[in-house]
């Protein structure tokens, strides 16, 4: 009885973290973009300097290259609610980490 909430639960995680694969493979292709990263191990995430608890574990951001304002504009238009210049990359994501 308690395997089927933990397995919806997990299998809900697997669907959504595609799903943003999938809209973040999009984003680079639609707008001539490079998306430099996006699910990070938090083994990488370390070794990246990226922040302790960063969305990027999750898999719930997306970073771009060039930083510049198009490449930020197109993050919105796209529709990630959390778009920041990080100076040499523009970070997007679903939620603020």
């Amino acid at each position: 009885k308690r395997l089927i909430p933990v397995t919806l639960s997990l299998v809900a995680v697997a669907l959504g973290v595609t799903l943003v694969a999938l809209y973040t493979r999009y984003l680079g292709r639609a707008t001539g973009h490079t998306v430099t990263s996006w699910w990070r191990s938090p083994w990488h995430n370390k070794a990246v300097g990226g922040r302790s608890g960063s969305i990027h574990i999750l898999g719930w951001a997306v970073d771009l290259v060039p930083a510049t304002e198009e490449v930020e504009a197109a993050a919105r238009a796209a529709g990630f609610p959390v778009v920041v210049n990080e100076g040499d990359h523009v970070h997007a994501a679903w939620f603020q980490s």
